[in-house]
């Protein structure tokens, strides 16, 4: 009796220690999409283009509906559709405005901390020596227990998105008529 006792408490042992050390690796596993672009451009005219969020509809084929406005603590609700893949809904809160430079929002499956956590970062530079020369950067930082689960789909549906939206909103700030 006492040796199956035995079996079971060192059995139990390790599968819960392994159980707890897959899921402490995976909430600290972060992956990252990054793409950037130049447009030829002001940073203001960037700035503008891609915080009018209620335009998205017309010319960003990756977020291609947002409600909301850009303000710290607002809430801004997403429609993305990554190319070859189902669209979806996300709700987001912005969390950094720095304008004409930099602009964050976070979202989270289903507002839980930990879980499935995205960071989106825009980030809008002049080009040295060219006050009409912009490099944009878009990347969004990734990070929760059910990250390790999609990150392929990150890459491959992701990224082809950023860089049709980056792609646009280079269309969308060269037209003179912003």
């Amino acid at each position: 009796m006492v040796s199956i006792k035995r079996a079971i408490i060192f059995g139990a042992i390790p599968a819960v220690v392994v159980v707890i050390v897959l899921i402490l690796v995976a909430a600290f596993y972060t992956e990252q999409v990054y793409t950037e672009i130049d447009i030829q451009a002001p940073k203001q005219r960037v700035w503008k283009v891609i915080t009018n969020v209620s335009d998205f509809h017309r010319w960003n084929p990756f977020m291609n509906q947002a409600i909301g406005e850009i303000r710290i603590g607002a809430p801004v609700n997403i429609h993305l559709q990554p190319p070859n893949a189902n669209g979806m809904n996300i709700d987001v809160v912005i969390t950094k405005i720095d304008p004409n430079n930099e602009l964050r929002w976070l979202g989270r499956v289903d507002g839980i901390p930990g879980l499935f956590d995205g960071e989106h970062i825009f980030t809008i530079e002049s080009v040295t020596n060219n006050n009409n020369r912009t490099h944009f950067i878009q990347r969004e930082v990734f990070k929760g227990i059910l990250v390790p689960f999609f990150a392929y789909q990150l890459d491959t549906n992701y990224t082809p998105g950023f860089n049709a939206m980056n792609h646009a909103l280079k269309t969308e700030a060269e037209r003179a008529s912003i």
